[in-house]
């Protein structure tokens, strides 16, 4: 395998079914498609299995990947982003849980968990503290909208009737937002896409 080749390589490998072009994939997404699933449901264990999960559809899904439409890399955290959003939502409707359970649960969350490569890991802490301060140099209407849809996982809708606002000043809040903070992360010399 040649180690030098890019996203879109491995992602057309990938479409035709080469299960080494996953691996190499997942070796170099682990620590970012965690933190990001970390950051929206806030439980190591659900994370981690949330993680799987993604490659699996990656896998699963590859033919429906078009790089015509978009960058790999965007493609791939979608799919982290929607199932971890999925995850929030389910969880709303759930009833709560006995006590006894929860207590056993934060016992076991309290142990140490296996995690990502100490190098993927601290890359993942560093873009996740540089998003988080492009975030907070956004005004406060827009990074609240921002806040809402991709790390509370509620709809558009959901956001205009929580904060009192028109849906149409909801999606302009988001979308001028995103495009700020691509902005403000591309001059970090991340790479952020935003449609």
């Amino acid at each position: 395998m040649d180690w030098t080749e890019d996203d879109e390589q491995f992602a057309s490998r990938l479409v035709a079914g080469d299960r080494a072009a996953l691996d190499r994939l997942y070796d170099r997404y682990t620590g970012v498609v965690y933190a990001l699933v970390l950051r929206i449901v806030a439980d190591r264990q659900v994370a981690e299995e949330l993680l799987q999960e993604v490659f699996l559809r990656v896998w699963q899904r590859a033919g429906t990947y078009q790089e015509a439409r978009g960058r790999f890399t965007p493609w791939l955290l979608g799919i982290a982003h929607n199932l971890a959003i999925d995850e929030l939502r389910r969880r709303r409707r759930q009833p709560r849980e006995a006590p006894e359970r929860e207590d056993a649960e934060r016992e076991v969350a309290a142990l140490p968990a296996p995690g990502p490569e100490v190098a993927e890991e601290a890359w993942a802490r560093v873009r996740r503290a540089q998003i988080d301060e492009a975030l907070a140099r956004l005004p406060r209407e827009q990074r609240v909208a921002i806040e809402l849809a991709y790390f509370g996982g509620y709809s558009q809708s959901e956001i205009a009737a929580r904060l009192g606002e028109p849906l149409g000043t909801v999606k302009t809040r988001i979308r001028l937002g995103l495009r700020k903070l691509r902005d403000i992360v591309q001059a970090q010399g991340l790479e952020l896409e935003v449609d």
